[in-house]
């Protein structure tokens, strides 16, 4: 394919999109002659006519359509491998706005965003811990984690970075005093620590509490009790690795505590499937180059089977109030 029929193709797409063979010219900064000139030459080379010309309108013809359709996509490719090499070829920059979970915020963001801003030193970080979600593509944000059940929406895009399960955990000297649960069933026999979501009914003690798990595929639910309720998942942590009873965790809340044997899991077999954390954005045609870089990063980090054995850098839960 000639250059000549390349640049008349773009002509061609440049008319349609205009309107008239003088807005195509204007923006090519050339003259309404040479772009007739163009779409000529171009429907002598196909032996076929792509436009209807009158003197007030144009339309296209059957055979118009048909490389309007394919060339307007043509158009788009180059554009966006243009942007993307002009990206690559830029040092990254500017304020990157994120939106995370307290908990993994404060475990595991924090330090990732300290290595990211050590290796860009030209980006800035704003990092909002708490539940922003529902505005925050009207509050300007350029980014949110989320870790649950993703929303269906046409405003956003998502990628997955990484994943987590949950399970039952309990501590040394707790398990020492009442013994494991050895079937979910048994669970009704032991002290269970919640977690409060809506701390309007902290204190409702009959609101049903149950824990789901899954045994040979099948969804069972267990009604559990407890002489603790708290709306904080790390405070959760702390009350079990003090034996106060048995929790139902993240598995990202607990590396630490599983690694140096403060908390054990139990009924390992019936844990429920494992859930995408995914990284969420604004769905727009261009995704700016230091969000896509942060997303990549967070892939490549959290994916690692190496990271999450080695847990998070320095910051334990432990250390979060």
């Amino acid at each position: 394919m000639s250059e000549f029929i390349i640049n008349d193709a773009l002509t061609f797409v440049s008319v349609v999109d205009e309107g008239s063979f003088a807005a195509a010219a204007k923006k090519w900064f050339i003259s309404s002659s040479v772009v007739s000139k163009r779409i000529s030459r171009l429907e002598s080379h196909l032996h076929a006519q792509l436009l209807q010309r009158t003197t007030r309108s144009l339309s296209l013809t059957e055979s118009g359509q048909l490389f309007y359709a394919h060339w307007k996509r043509i158009k788009s490719e180059i554009s966006d491998a243009e942007m993307e090499i002009m990206q690559h070829q830029q040092q990254p920059r500017g304020l990157l706005r994120i939106n995370a979970p307290v908990s993994f915020g404060q475990v595991y963001l924090v330090p990732a965003v300290t290595d990211f801003i050590q290796l860009y030193p030209e980006i800035q970080i704003e990092l909002l811990l708490g539940s922003q979600y529902a505005g925050f593509i009207y509050n300007g944000l350029d980014l949110t984690i989320l870790i649950k059940d993703l929303p269906s929406s046409p405003l956003l895009k998502t990628h997955k970075i990484t994943e987590r399960t949950s399970g039952v955990y309990g501590s040394p000297a707790y398990f020492k005093q009442f013994g494991k649960p050895q079937e979910p069933e048994d669970l009704l026999k032991h002290n269970c620590l919640i977690y409060q979501s809506d701390p309007g009914n902290a204190f409702n003690l009959g609101q049903r509490h149950e824990w789901s798990f899954i045994d040979k595929k099948n969804k069972l639910t267990v009604p559990i009790k407890g002489n603790l309720r708290i709306n904080s998942n790390p405070a959760l942590v702390k009350a079990a690795v003090m034996g106060l009873g048995l929790a139902k965790l993240s598995s990202f809340l607990i590396s630490e505590e599983v690694r140096r044997g403060a908390l054990e899991e139990v009924l390992c077999d019936y844990r429920e499937d494992p859930i995408g954390i995914h990284a969420a954005y604004p769905n727009q045609r261009y995704l700016s180059f230091k969000v896509k870089l942060f997303i990549d990063f967070l892939g490549e980090r959290f994916q690692s089977d190496s990271y999450w054995n080695q847990g998070p850098s320095s910051l334990q839960s432990d250390d979060l109030e």
